[in-house]
């Protein structure tokens, strides 16, 4: 008996674990994706709590499409505290978007939230997908809200959405095409940021799935009546650059120590307004002038009426400075999706 036992066991070459994830990242990174899966394969074969196997499994099935079960591999994760759990649920959220389940993801947000428990860096990506998911619970897709990504044979179809005049028919389009062959989405995403009638912010949402997607060519955007050209692989977070975070220090200095809740409706409001008008930056390129805007904007939203005065006195800006600002912000705030502004 022990001589079979004997015969059963496997021995592994040292750190067989480490080479199959090294292995298994350069895989992802090459795009070769079969391959990345079957080394993530063999790694939770050995270990099968390994974190950086279960991690890596996810990311090749949502490469592969199969973006269910890898929402589950993820789910499982994080009841079961394998690896880092806020990168898990980034990668998680990102998954229930694509899914098109908006109500799972505003209901999983605003539990994190709460819990007051996030790093700074992922509560912050994290507001803007709450206001965008929010704005889609509100319109009725019933006939798309398949429980998975829409498959390569509909593409026609959802390029005709994306046609459509119907801005939440686009949206679902732009979520759903990032799950197909790219040879088909790409040029369809890229006639659609060239394009002068369509919404402003759908098109940043483009540009986020092309920045994603590391597309390494120059891209033409039509935005509020003016035309820029960028490389959406050498486009730097809007929410880490570090204008957008000196407001956000400003708003922190005078808002967050008085009413924590304001803040947090300063820095949606914020994020929200920055990923609209981007690749575009905010202009003027005055920290003070943008964050007396955005408290002016949140305050009113919160039934907290403030005078451009008082604001002023606190920023120390003129009042003239900072009213164009807010009434921009505002133009985008008051519509879930709007229309190009002067």
């Amino acid at each position: 008996m022990d001589k079979e036992k004997h015969e059963r066991k496997v021995v592994y070459f040292p750190n067989v674990a480490g080479k199959l994830v090294e292995k298994g990242m350069a895989a992802l990174k090459a795009k070769e994706i079969k391959d990345a899966h079957e080394h993530f394969s063999q790694l939770l074969e050995i270990e099968p709590d390994h974190p950086q196997g279960h991690f890596g499994m996810v990311l090749s099935l949502v490469e592969m499409g199969e973006l269910n079960e890898a929402s589950e591999r993820c789910e499982t994760m994080m009841q079961q505290g394998i690896g880092d759990y806020y990168d898990i649920f980034q990668v998680y959220i990102s998954i229930l978007v694509q899914l098109g389940k908006y109500q799972k993801v505003v209901t999983m947000i605003e539990v994190v939230l709460q819990e007051n428990q996030l790093p700074s860096s992922v509560a912050e990506s994290l507001y803007q997908l709450l206001h965008f998911s929010r704005q889609m619970t509100s319109y009725d897709i019933d006939h798309h809200d398949d429980d998975g990504p829409i498959h390569e044979e509909d593409v026609e179809k959802l390029i005709e959405f994306l046609e459509s005049d119907k801005t939440e028919k686009q949206w679902l389009a732009i979520q759903k095409l990032s799950s197909v062959n790219e040879e088909k989405s790409i040029p369809v995403y890229l006639t659609y940021l060239n394009a002068t009638d369509k919404d402003p912010l759908l098109k940043s949402l483009v540009l986020q799935v092309l920045m994603e997607k590391e597309l390494d060519q120059e891209v033409t955007v039509h935005k509020f009546g003016r035309e820029i050209h960028v490389n959406p692989s050498k486009l730097e977070d809007i929410f880490l650059q570090e204008f957008s975070l000196s407001v956000k220090k400003k708003l922190s200095d005078i808002v967050e120590q008085e009413n924590p809740v304001l803040f947090e409706m300063c820095m949606q409001i914020w994020w929200h307004y920055l990923f609209a008008i981007s690749p575009f930056e905010a202009e003027p390129a005055n920290s003070s002038i943008w964050a007396a805007a955005v408290h002016k904007v949140a305050s009113g939203l919160n039934g907290e009426e403030m005078t451009y005065q008082e604001l002023g006195d606190y920023y120390e800006v003129k009042p003239a400075d900072f009213e164009v600002a807010a009434n921009r912000i505002m133009n985008i705030e008051k519509q879930p999706f709007y229309r190009p502004f002067d």
